[in-house]
């Protein structure tokens, strides 16, 4: 019983913050509130403070929320192939494809960064995201080393100058390319990366 609870409070909330979500891509951090989150679910805004207590609260547990579909749209599928060589081809090809930095609206994704500039529970959520990814840009590459794929390096380096590369590469596509110029962009990165990499 208590465990079909914990599950249906736990959906709840997972309801509670896609409606969040929904509502912050049309009017924006600081055009949302409580109430317009509980009027698009129909429910009494003091639904939502039982839950969450406040907007700041619900803004901190949506990022989690935002980053975990990150983590399992792409980390975990990525992470599970097996040949690091064909590992470290995915990897590259999803860093770099406009389509992975479309999961999640720019203006709400940009909104939640800029709040992990000034709360730290937010900033320590967006460095598990990367450093995570970070760890996996490592393994393949030691990976991919120890089989003779690619010449030896500083793993370390490597990983981190792909990163940035790709945090770069998202930056400009959700700024200013747009269309067919994201996907060139992104294929001319990547396939410096790959040269980068010796690859």
């Amino acid at each position: 019983m208590a465990t079909a609870r914990a599950q249906h409070t736990a959906a709840r909330r997972q309801e509670m913050l896609a409606a969040y979500y929904d509502v912050l891509v049309d009017e924006g951090l600081q055009g949302a509130s409580l109430a317009k989150v509980a009027r698009r679910l129909g429910v009494p805004p003091s639904l939502l403070i039982h839950y969450f207590g406040t907007k700041e609260q619900m803004t901190v547990e949506l990022v989690d929320f935002l980053l975990d579909k990150y983590r399992r749209g792409y980390g975990d599928r990525l992470a599970a192939i097996d040949d690091p060589l064909e590992r470290l081809t995915a990897v590259l090809d999803t860093l770099f494809d406009p389509e992975y930095h479309q999961l999640l609206d720019d203006s709400v994704f940009y909104a939640c960064f800029y709040l992990s500039l000034r709360n730290p529970t937010v900033r320590a959520q967006f460095a598990t995201l990367h450093y995570a990814s970070l760890e996996l840009l490592e393994t393949t590459l030691r990976e991919c080393m120890a089989a003779g794929h690619l010449p030896p390096d500083d793993v370390h380096e490597l990983a981190q100058l792909i990163e940035t590369l790709e945090e770069g590469y998202a930056l400009v596509i959700g700024g200013v390319a747009d269309g067919d110029d994201r996907q060139a962009l992104g294929a001319m990165v990547k396939r410096r990366a790959r040269g980068l990499l010796g690859l």
